[in-house]
């Protein structure tokens, strides 16, 4: 059995873009429900939301990051 190593940041600049429109719009819609009040649940998109921006951002700034699959 081959050994794969888990991709965190996204192989592509196209898939950075794509990770880091996603993280905007979870955070966009977590902050909306926080407006009416306190819940776990946007809580924890918030947070998935800024890990996805943060990975999207590493995957952007450092191309060297990225895995490539040959």
């Amino acid at each position: 059995m081959r050994d794969h190593p888990w991709r965190i940041v996204p192989a592509s600049r196209g898939m950075s873009v794509l990770y880091l429109l996603a993280g905007v719009l979870m955070a966009v819609n977590a902050v909306w429900q926080l407006r009416t009040g306190v819940g776990v649940l946007p809580v924890v998109s918030a947070l998935a939301a800024l890990a996805l921006v943060v990975t999207a951002v590493v995957g952007l700034a450092r191309p060297d990051s990225r895995t490539h699959t040959h």
